[in-house]
């Protein structure tokens, strides 16, 4: 019957006019005459051969064939309008994935510091241990890892390399005359580049008594809570220097012999080239790399 699609602006000007029953409404909420609206809807009803509006004196009613029509379009146009708002959300939205010690320690403390400068962009932190494979987990946008990769086909910010060293709660890092005095605290690696980060290597390194091998060490899954056991008084933890240093500047914990560290990797933040080239993707990783830089 219908050989062409009437134009998307004719529809729109019909949706218009049947929703609020007036040419003169809809001229009104369209910006332009309602001898416009007329002439569009005339010529979408000539189009499709069929009156859709039964014209009044004062005002206009839907006939039948216009009132099918008008729930089509009008439902065609508000999914439509939902499609559009749910693409312009996901605009908005930054998705990071990244260690829940890096995210709570040394990302989301200064969140708002990004905010302030691009309030249009809402960051959305998703942390765990394992890798994640961004050609295959699309909805993530940046990656920040730990270690110098390689990482081939990625577009890769280097942010910050770290030491590792011992860290205590003040006042009583100063009680400790050796680490025999001392309950030590670690992190049980998950990452093979932190093997050799261990208090075995840490007491070498200090020039201390051959460790013991049954050495007593109270480890934990993740980093974060091996820095909080510390702050809480329970002993010396083995730590890494760019997630402890936010406490150390807050005065929650202190160095511990700060002259001993472990050499560690660094961390890297990684997208998929294309991404970076949207703006909030190019926004974050210089945000995060000038940020991260002037902490240090």
């Amino acid at each position: 019957m219908f050989e062409r699609m009437p134009s998307p602006s004719a529809l729109r000007t019909f949706e218009a006019a049947a929703r609020l029953g007036s040419f003169r409404a809809a001229a009104e909420e369209l910006g332009v005459t309602p001898t416009a609206v007329s002439h569009q809807v005339r010529a979408l009803e000539k189009a499709l051969g069929i009156a859709l509006f039964a014209r009044r004196a004062r005002a206009v009613a839907l006939t039948q064939s216009g009132d099918i029509l008008a729930v089509a379009v009008g439902g065609g146009l508000l999914q439509i309008k939902q499609a559009l708002e749910r693409i312009a959300a996901a605009q908005a939205t930054l998705t990071v994935t990244t260690t829940p010690a890096f995210a709570a320690l040394r990302l989301a403390p200064h969140l708002p510091a990004f905010y302030a400068r691009h309030p249009e962009i809402s960051v959305q932190l998703l942390t765990g241990a394992e890798p994640v494979d961004l050609r295959r987990e699309r909805q993530v946008d940046i990656a920040i890892r730990y270690g110098g990769g390689p990482y081939p086909e990625l577009h890769a910010v280097p942010l910050l390399g770290e030491t590792f060293g011992a860290y205590g709660a003040p006042g009583l890092v100063e009680t400790f005359c050796s680490l025999k005095d001392a309950p030590l605290l670690a992190t049980r690696w998950r990452r093979p580049v932190l093997k050799h980060v261990a208090w075995k290597q840490w007491l070498v390194a200090a020039g201390e008594e051959a460790p013991a091998p049954d050495l007593r060490v109270v480890t934990f899954d993740e980093e974060y809570y091996a820095l909080q056991a510390a702050v809480a008084g329970q002993g010396l933890v083995l730590a890494s220097s760019a997630l402890a240093g936010d406490m150390v500047a807050r005065g929650l914990l202190a160095p511990y012999r700060p002259e001993i560290q472990l050499q560690g990797a660094e961390y890297v933040a990684l997208c998929l080239p294309e991404r970076f080239e949207a703006k909030r993707v190019r926004d974050f990783m210089r945000w995060l790399e000038a940020h991260l830089k002037k902490a240090d």
